[in-house]
């Protein structure tokens, strides 16, 4: 995930994450050089950021998400917020899940491939293997979480 603070806003300008899970996103600010950062997730206190936002997977199973960056350089103080993000289970920040899966599961099929060659598994143990795969997925669709 990547932040952007421009015009007194916080601009997401790539996403990913699952649910229920923490999710970390790298900070940029142009033109904000001497300025100590911090930044509030939901309301919370105020965290010192140090080049990454860190949502914890406690806020990521709220309904909703906002964030706020505070800037402080002498005497002058600046905030960047984001709009009111809604969370749930089928969108996190804009992503569907239909969407982030086709990337989780090319990796896990690209992953599974290689250990098939190193292991020498048969094609019935890998269609095996799959069906876990899909079932887990399911799982974690039905409960947000595998936990």
């Amino acid at each position: 995930m990547k932040f952007m603070l421009k015009d007194g806003l916080i601009h997401i300008v790539e996403n990913h994450g699952l649910p229920n899970n923490t999710i970390e996103g790298s900070v940029e600010a142009p033109g904000l050089d001497g300025f100590a950062l911090s930044y509030s997730v939901n309301g919370g206190k105020f965290k010192k950021l140090s080049g990454k936002i860190i949502i914890p997977k406690e806020e990521a199973k709220k309904t909703e998400l906002s964030l706020v960056v505070k800037g402080v350089k002498d005497n002058e103080v600046i905030f960047f917020k984001s709009d009111t993000l809604p969370l749930t289970h089928a969108v996190i920040l804009g992503k569907s899940l239909e969407d982030s899966y086709p990337e989780a599961l090319k990796y896990l099929l690209k992953e599974i491939k290689e250990i098939k060659e190193f292991v020498g598994l048969t094609k019935k143990e890998l269609h095996g293997n799959m069906l876990d795969l899909v079932t887990t997925f399911e799982e974690i669709i039905r409960k947000g979480s595998l936990f």
